[in-house]
């Protein structure tokens, strides 16, 4: 009989990395499993995993993320499903739905708020019998850098590929972009610095957001074991008014794509947002990068400025979301009362970028 229970990280870290090897076919490291599940400092001091085993053996997992979360003026602990995970050949057994069913009574009675996610196909269908709710559509905008090596990778024929990536090179990506205003000072920083501390001050108090403190910045971004990040600051007479986490990181296609992690503008202010973007796109334009993206499917007004002042495009556009499944966002209320009256089912009421997610 295969039991449902409770382990710490810690003492199962072998287990649950080769088990996310034998399920999902790739590696992780033992020190990146240590910096995502113990080191969190939204964790306690002693996190717990739920698994399901077969006497001795972890042949099932249903990990997740704690986050902080603001609910208007309110932090509150959140808890973002990720690396679900059965061994081959356990599947087909009911251990996702039994580890599921088990994570939502735990999660309840250690007072987790809320509970999300961002589940890939195989997985969707699972968390939406557990009462999770599709929030929106995780629409992603992007801009082309590199053309020829793009169409290269994606056609499979190299001199196809860069005669048409040589003419849209030459046509769309060197196209001039607009003049910004002169008093936005913009600044980049390899780590995290004292300038961001007023971060938290700039976000919209009226949504469910991210909880910026320091501490979870750097564990988040200084502290990955994996990729690389640089933080940009956008100032107004030495006043923070926009902030901004890029980085670039190699896809399984062989391409490199540059990616603005985060972002947070006051006011939604589109000058202090133009001028965020347009230091990472020439941040990010000198890694030799071939595409970069955000994702901004919270706030109308900014993504308007990314599509007509910088050109970028999305997936949602009639051309792209027949081609393209971006995935989405999904959530499921675990305390209603304590959610001050706020529905989480509704998308206006969340700001979501790629700081959410674990594989950014």
């Amino acid at each position: 009989m295969i039991e449902i229970r409770v382990v710490k990280h810690e003492d199962e870290m072998e287990q649950l990395v080769e088990l996310f090897r034998l399920s999902f076919g790739r590696q992780v490291s033992e020190k990146f499993w240590e910096w995502k599940y113990i080191n969190n400092p939204s964790a306690s001091s002693l996190p717990e995993v739920i698994v399901a085993c077969d006497g001795g053996k972890i042949v099932g997992a249903r990990p997740f993320l704690p986050t902080e979360l603001w609910v208007q003026n309110e932090r509150i602990l959140a808890a973002q499903h990720c690396d679900t995970m059965v061994h081959p050949e356990f599947r087909n057994q009911g251990l996702f739905n039994r580890m599921g069913e088990y994570a939502l009574h735990y999660l309840k009675e250690h007072n987790y708020l809320l509970s999300y996610g961002f589940p890939g196909p195989m997985s969707r269908a699972g968390f939406l019998r557990q009462g999770y709710r599709v929030v929106v559509p995780t629409e992603i905008m992007f801009r082309p850098i590199n053309y020829q090596r793009i169409f290269s990778k994606k056609l499979k024929r190299d001199r196809l590929g860069k005669v048409l990536g040589y003419f849209c090179d030459k046509v769309i990506v060197n196209k001039k972009r607009p003049v910004l205003k002169a008093d936005i000072e913009v600044e980049i920083f390899d780590t995290y610095v004292q300038e961001l501390e007023a971060i938290d001050s700039l976000r919209k108090t009226t949504v469910i957001d991210y909880v910026r403190r320091e501490k979870n910045l750097r564990w988040r971004f200084d502290q990955h074991p994996d990729h690389k990040y640089k933080y940009i600051a956008a100032k107004i007479e030495g006043t923070l008014c926009g902030y901004a986490v890029i980085s670039v990181q190699e896809q399984t296609n062989g391409l490199y794509y540059g990616m603005i992690i985060d972002y947070l503008v006051k006011n939604e202010d589109p000058e202090c947002f133009g001028a965020l973007i347009e230091k990472a796109m020439d941040e990010l334009a000198k890694t030799g990068c071939d595409l970069m993206m955000l994702w901004v499917f919270s706030e109308s007004g900014l993504k308007e400025e990314l599509r007509l002042r910088f050109g970028f495009s999305s997936t949602s556009s009639f051309l792209y979301k027949r081609l393209i499944d971006p995935g989405y966002f999904e959530a499921l209320s675990l305390n209603d009362q304590a959610m001050r009256g706020v529905n989480i089912y509704d998308k206006n009421n969340w700001r979501i970028t790629h700081i959410y997610p674990d594989y950014a």
